[in-house]
């Protein structure tokens, strides 16, 4: 029986709730950041290591949930992973030291590590290489819708109600998607690869891990991952004590830089898969384009610091979060492209771990030192926003000399094994 032709969106639609929930359950602890501190006397450095602690365990559970991918179907990998998540939001109902949160943040990256990475692996299964950029980008801006709606949500329910009634909310909303995508979640059949890696069986991973692309790829995703962890952890009360806003008033402006990313995103992977399709090089539509947002961004971030608080100063920030965001659209595009497609969950999953928990581990807690040294807060924290941008900068310019997805691929096919004649292709990808 053929599925309907619905269905692939509806899976987009549902893995898009899935990241939405993913990022609200990571973005929590900076929405409640200022009564934390507050409440269970903790310093910004300490908070800042709380908020780190969930990339601790990121490189064991990433690899493993991303390799389990060449094993077991994404719909069941991505239920327990949400699981995990629900369940790690209930330590922080009784929560009374800086200890315990440590603890359930660290339990919370267990289910978080592979998210991304077996998110976007069944996103894949669904639509062909040159019809994903529109749905990839969907599924990971799940991450901003996820702020966007989370934000004056857990802003009013803090205000109102504490704020451990924000991780029970999240919790129990968890566990209604887990219930609904057991139901109605299915594995996707596209097993196809794209045409320059289709002869291709496999690769020795040393070099799947040492390529140019890949590393280039790498290397762009880490700087928009601290990008992304400083402000999960600490826009929020940036907005509050570095720039004087309300608590209503920073509940409503931390979704610009998501509502931004959005925009942007969904605007430059429509750009990117027409190119394709017209038959444009993989290294201009994807590669040049993901690096040319990367370092735009970078320097709208550190032209922001020259700033004082006011709307002109809200739009860089937001343009430059926004903007680098397009690399985690285009970058996992770029390596299930040239990636054989039995290696394909494997590889997205070192991908998103690598750059994840080299940025989250140290990014939340550097900013946390940052604003601890400086002179005032806001100076503490437009130091760290201004390393952020001259950060994004530099790695914009080495990773646009590094990816080169065509390069890569003829490497591929000069050492790999071919698939020979009549021989089929893996079931699993």
């Amino acid at each position: 029986m053929q599925p309907s032709p619905w269905k692939p969106w509806y899976i987009v639609f549902m893995l898009t709730l899935f990241m939405v929930l993913a990022f609200a359950d990571r973005a929590v602890l900076g929405f409640a950041a200022v009564p934390i501190m507050r409440d269970l006397n903790m310093s910004p450095s300490e908070f800042g290591l709380a908020a780190g602690a969930m990339y601790w365990l990121y490189p064991v559970a990433g690899i493993a949930g991303g390799f389990a991918l060449n094993r077991y179907p994404a719909k069941w990998v991505l239920t327990v992973l949400a699981v995990i998540w629900a369940l790690s939001q209930l330590p922080m109902l009784w929560a009374t030291t800086h200890t315990e949160v440590v603890m359930a943040r660290a339990l919370l990256g267990i289910g978080e590590g592979p998210a991304f990475a077996v998110a976007l692996h069944a996103c894949f299964k669904w639509f062909e290489d040159k019809d994903r950029a529109m749905p990839t980008s969907i599924v990971s801006e799940g991450a901003a819708f996820g702020i966007i709606f989370a934000s004056p949500v857990v802003a009013y329910l803090i205000a109102g109600y504490g704020w451990r009634t924000g991780f029970a909310v999240l919790a129990a909303l968890t566990l209604l998607w887990v219930v609904v995508w057991m139901i109605t979640g299915s594995e996707g059949k596209v097993q196809t690869a794209t045409p320059r890696v289709a002869e291709v069986k496999r690769v020795p991973y040393p070099k799947l891990l040492l390529d140019r692309t890949f590393l280039g790829n790498t290397i762009a995703g880490f700087s928009v991952a601290c990008g992304i962890t400083i402000f999960l952890a600490w826009l929020p009360p940036y907005l509050l004590k570095g720039l004087g806003y309300s608590t209503t008033q920073a509940g409503w402006l931390t979704t610009l830089p998501w509502l931004t990313s959005i925009v942007l995103v969904l605007i430059g992977s429509f750009v990117s898969q027409k190119l394709i399709q017209k038959g444009v090089s993989s290294r201009l539509s994807r590669g040049w384009m993901l690096t040319g947002a990367l370092g735009l961004g970078g320097f709208s971030t550190i032209a922001m610091t020259q700033l004082q608080p006011g709307a002109l100063q809200l739009l860089l920030l937001s343009i430059g979060f926004g903007l680098p965001t397009l690399v985690w659209t285009l970058s996992p595009a770029i390596i299930a492209e040239v990636t054989p497609v039995a290696q394909r969950g494997g590889m997205l999953a070192v991908f998103a771990t690598v750059a994840n928990t080299a940025a989250g581990s140290f990014a939340p807690y550097f900013m946390g030192i940052l604003v601890e040294r400086g002179a005032t807060q806001a100076q503490g924290y437009a130091t760290g926003f201004m390393i952020l941008g001259a950060l994004q900068l530099g790695v914009a310019l080495i990773a646009w000399l590094l990816i080169n997805p065509e390069a890569t691929t003829a490497s591929f096919a000069k050492t790999s094994t071919a698939v020979t004649p009549g021989e089929a292709a893996p079931a699993q990808a």
